[in-house]
């Protein structure tokens, strides 16, 4: 008597998450990602950067980006051939440079303090069989509080909002990255 017991649960079961999927799926819920194709169309990218702290940061976020989207990519160390123009067996390349770091404040009986870390981003891609450049000024920004008043004499919270800055600017270059490999659509 408990094997057809035990088999009508696990029939509950199984009804039960296939209703529940089918009603995830209709209310709007999906995976996010992006689709197969781009992972086919750059298998490797080669990221091109300096070598200064803020450089190196950014690097890093954005290889954690590009990991997340299972693109491979090289490193290379950025050099003076800043307009140098792919060949045709050349890897896509995203090429950043003059990363900066500007901090805006307010004074008063507590400071507002606004830091933009901007950079130039050069991407080289293929479309449609021919190497595409395109360059442009990204820029993130975030604002905190700090009371100089207070006992504690460094500002921890700047360290912290420059990584978040670099991850949010590694974030903008893959978004950017990625849809630029996208095939266009008619």
């Amino acid at each position: 008597m408990q094997q057809p017991l035990t088999l009508i649960r696990a029939f509950g079961v199984v009804i039960a998450l296939g209703i529940g999927t089918v009603a995830l799926h209709g209310c709007g819920f999906q995976l996010r990602g992006y689709p197969s194709a781009v992972v086919q169309l750059a298998q490797s990218t080669e990221l091109v950067f300096g070598t200064k702290p803020d450089d190196i940061m950014v690097k890093n976020a954005l290889k954690r980006q590009l990991d997340l989207l299972a693109l491979g990519y090289t490193d290379s160390v950025n050099d003076t051939a800043a307009s140098h123009v792919p060949a045709a067996s050349e890897v896509p390349r995203i090429q950043v440079d003059n990363i900066r770091l500007d901090t805006y404040q307010l004074r008063g009986i507590l400071t507002e303090i606004r830091m933009v870390m901007s950079a130039d981003v050069s991407y080289s891609v293929q479309q449609n069989g021919m190497w595409q450049n395109k360059t442009q000024t990204l820029q993130v920004q975030r604002s905190y509080q700090y009371d100089q008043a207070s006992v504690a004499t460094d500002n921890p919270q700047a360290d912290q909002i420059r990584a978040w800055l670099a991850d949010n600017l590694a974030q903008r270059i893959a978004d950017q990255y990625v849809a630029l490999l996208m095939p266009a659509t008619s």
